[in-house]
């Protein structure tokens, strides 16, 4: 899944493309597939406009994104896409803002979001590609899709829309052969793999036989930079031919990494060189006295010299002598000249060599030239055990890296997972206890309501038998009837009282037992959490897969860091070898030098404020000096 980044002012302009033919009437029954925002497509595209005019100040507040697909994740359904759009957009942290998801292909979709929420807070874009990127790749696991990642391999540039459209156009929409980018990828790499080993010359006549055009990139110094290549039948509008780098077809026919294939033998350059000395040679005449066997040899070393590139400059200056010059060919030419006329050919003189100098200052080429060498083996032995120290790390961290992933693919359950287990355990465990408690809570609840209902019938039979003989009989009843019927809900009131007590007692036993099975300060109330089950799992469930997958990247990252330390490290070990054997065979008189010079650095590295001043001749150091006994040490000293 590739996931292409634009921002823009207006959302109105981007959901009239959406839902517009398209450049070259592509789109195909446009329709919105997700999105937070209800109507038609002008009224969703004012509404996201709405919302992204709270903030004025912000240059390009909507954000733009198309989510496509390769062809061989096949053509999705609408309600997948939905579930994508609305994945990625959480994702990416844009679900509290207007979006809407519009498609108008099989491929691909495009989202189109407000950066301004709906409470009017601006959304941050920061790092927004990386993030983007990282949503499509846990996207791609989620759904099963092609990874991006393997899709595009490190072999060359892609054939473009509108380089495979000028392809058709040349040969045709039904031609049963590739583009010609493609078809050139694989015609070099075959001549490549067949010349293995034989040198260029192999290379170049295979490239022909092919029906490869070719340009050698020789710069003017004669080296070989590369090669551009083309087909016959590859040209441009105007009739021009085409000609692409060997680093356009693909990363692997570049020059660095072509000539380790085929070799560096350069091809028979003999043909230019053997023109321009007939035209210069001598006489027939002169060329009759000379051993043939002297110009066979002349002739076999300027061939081979030609064939391998080999130029041995600086040997002597051009104008001393045409026989000590510093081109191969002009000076065996101008040999086999003098040779032929009967002269005495000039010596080579010897070059001078180089003065020595303190070639440590050169970091690039002796990083640890300034160290001592009595340091070096010192400073091995500190790399080798940092080495050491790091792989055992990085083995670890691989360890923990595997153990992760098992919890992030779900393999192995984590602690999310086995705490709610556990808690699972502990309610059992009390769930007969917590049923008692509930039975004594009931029941004291129902002799709570009894004592109630007995305390206000004894409340109006204790109104009643204090009235006069005339109201009683007016109410119906008689002082002796509510004297017996206050004593009867009196004793009813004790009793519910004392039934409700024993209950709250059997009740609070109840949760002391449940508290010392299950060690849980509120079993009934964990029990009742768990009635939702399933989803508590679930929950669990993805919160450790999630924390699984995060430490596996920072124990991955982790070890990535590590190898690289212990690559520096290994660099480092072999630098400071090369470095002891090079001090271990330069000349005596270098080794001094160098020696010299590096205790000359090293004192300079002395602070100004430690170095000591001389003091004057015959004059004693300053700590050394006896004070005069005028001289004191106080403010009153001298009076």
């Amino acid at each position: 899944m590739i996931a292409n980044i634009t921002k823009g002012k207006r959302a109105v302009g981007a959901l009239l493309y959406d839902f517009g033919p398209g450049r070259r009437d592509e789109h195909i029954n446009p329709r919105i597939v997700a999105g937070n925002v209800t109507g038609t497509p002008l009224q969703v595209a004012r509404a996201i406009d709405h919302t992204a005019r709270r903030r004025p100040s912000i240059a390009a507040p909507i954000w733009r994104c198309s989510l496509s697909l390769p062809d061989e994740d096949g053509i999705l359904p609408d309600a997948q896409w939905s579930t994508i759009a609305a994945d990625f957009i959480a994702s990416m942290g844009f679900d509290g803002a207007p979006w809407v998801a519009v498609r108008h292909g099989d491929d691909h979709i495009h989202l189109t979001v407000s950066r301004v929420d709906w409470g009017g807070q601006l959304l941050t874009d920061r790092w927004d590609y990386r993030r983007a990127r990282e949503a499509a790749d846990r996207l791609e696991e989620e759904h099963g899709l092609v990874r991006a990642a393997d899709r595009f391999r490190p072999e060359g540039p892609q054939v473009r829309n509108n380089e495979l459209e000028a392809s058709n156009r040349r040969r045709g929409p039904d031609a049963a052969v590739p583009p010609e980018r493609e078809e050139l990828r694989r015609l070099v790499r075959e001549v490549r793999d067949a010349s293995r080993g034989l040198g260029r010359d192999a290379f170049e006549s295979g490239l022909t036989d092919a029906g490869v055009l070719y340009r050698a990139n020789v710069a003017s110094t004669g080296k070989m930079n590369g090669y551009s290549f083309t087909l016959e039948n590859w040209t441009d509008g105007s009739g021009g031919q085409v000609w692409v780098a060997a680093s356009k077809v693909a990363r692997d026919l570049r020059w660095a990494e072509l000539k380790t294939v085929v070799g560096e033998l350069q091809p028979d350059t003999l043909a230019p060189r053997a023109a321009e000395a007939a035209a210069t040679s001598p006489t027939p005449s002169r060329v009759d006295n000379v051993h043939q066997d002297d110009v066979a040899e002349f002739v076999d070393q300027a061939v081979e010299m030609l064939k391998q590139g080999r130029i041995e400059r600086g040997t002597a200056l051009p104008e001393d002598h045409p026989a000590l010059s510093s081109d191969p060919a002009a000076r065996i030419l101008a040999q086999w000249k003098a040779k032929a006329a009967g002269q005495e050919v000039p010596a080579e003189a010897l070059p001078t060599p180089p003065q020595s100098v303190p070639a440590w200052t050169d970091k690039r080429r002796r990083p640890y030239g300034r160290l001592a060498t009595d340091a070096i083996p010192r400073e091995i032995k500190k790399a080798r055990r940092q080495a050491a120290t790091w792989q055992a790390a990085a083995e670890t961290a691989l360890s923990n890296a595997r153990s992760w992933d098992s919890q992030a693919t779900g393999a192995v359950t984590g602690t999310r997972v086995r705490d709610l287990h556990k808690l699972r355990a502990k309610v059992t465990a009390a769930e007969p206890h917590i049923a008692v408690e509930v039975a004594a809570r009931n029941e004291a609840r129902d002799a709570d309501t009894a004592t109630d209902a007995a305390r206000k019938i004894w409340r109006t039979a204790d109104r009643l038998k204090s009235l006069g003989w005339l109201e009683l009989r007016r109410e119906g009843t008689s002082r002796k009837a509510e004297e017996k019927k206050a004593a009867t809900a009196s004793a009813a009131i004790h009793a519910y009282a004392e039934q409700a007590l024993q209950a709250r007692s059997r009740a609070a036993d109840a949760a002391r037992a449940a508290r010392e099975a299950s060690g849980l300060p509120n079993a009934e109330a964990d029990a009742k959490r768990l009635e939702q089950w399933p989803e508590l799992l679930a929950e669990a469930q993805r919160g450790d897969q999630d924390e699984g997958r995060a430490r596996r990247d920072a124990e991955q990252a982790r070890v990535q860091n590590l190898l690289g330390q212990i690559r520096a490290a290994e660099t480092r070990v072999g630098q400071l070898g090369a470095e002891a054997e090079l001090r271990r065979t330069m000349p005596e008189g270098q080794r001094k030098a160098e020696g010299r010079a590096r205790r000359d650095a090293a004192l300079q590295k002395v602070p100004a404020s430690r170095r000591r001043k001389a003091s004057p001749p015959g004059e004693q150091p300053a700590h050394l000096r006896r004070r005069g006994p005028s001289e004191g040490r106080g403010p009153t000293a001298g009076r």
